[in-house]
């Protein structure tokens, strides 16, 4: 894949501009994306640490209870 690098007008500070753009994103822009992703990425491990923790509640539950069965099977609970 490759990408379309050209020169492209620009508004800057009110004044015009020629930057050099990639599949018409100039620097300030791919800028924002990457920092809007990376907040996306962000969330998204957020999220994913949580359900990890959740699964991990669940597990030690059914640990707990699998030794509460095994100990009551023991000694006559």
């Amino acid at each position: 894949m490759s990408n379309l690098i050209t020169n492209q007008s620009r508004m800057i500070n009110g004044m015009e501009h020629l930057v050099t753009t990639v599949d018409g994103l100039d620097r300030v822009q791919i800028n924002n994306k990457l920092h809007d992703i990376g907040d996306q990425i962000m969330k998204l491990k957020m999220k994913q640490d949580a359900l990890v923790q959740m699964r991990n509640e669940i597990d030690r539950q059914s640990d707990v209870a699998e030794m509460n069965i095994l100990f009551d099977d023991m000694f006559g609970g």
